[in-house]
């Protein structure tokens, strides 16, 4: 009764650790080109997107990746602009506060 114990403890660590493995696998990669479609609506006087728009539906697709996406030059001005939350609050994803991108690598904070 004791050995199938530990078997069952063994195999309850190995499908935990690749549960996790596969969730680590499975990161987002933070591609800003998928935020292209967005610039139009920070231009000055622009509508806000749909959440079904591609803009939206892009970023929607890389959630947590505002804070690489402040990283990348062409994209910065856009993204640290005060339009990126009014962006954000139209397409349902979450903007932090840039200043808090510092903080982290990677992956957005909370807001």
């Amino acid at each position: 009764m004791n050995t199938q114990h530990t078997f069952v403890v063994a195999m309850s660590v190995v499908a935990i650790t690749l549960m996790v493995e596969m969730h680590l696998g499975m990161a987002i990669d933070c591609d800003s080109s998928k935020f292209e479609p967005c610039i139009q609506y920070f231009a000055d006087g622009a509508s806000l997107p749909t959440p079904d728009s591609p803009c939206c539906e892009n970023i929607q697709g890389q959630p947590g990746c505002y804070c690489e996406y402040i990283k990348d030059p062409k994209i910065y001005k856009y993204v640290a602009s005060p339009q990126a939350k009014e962006v954000g609050t139209a397409c349902r994803v979450e903007t932090p506060d840039p200043s808090s991108c510092s903080k982290f690598s990677g992956t957005c904070p909370p807001p």
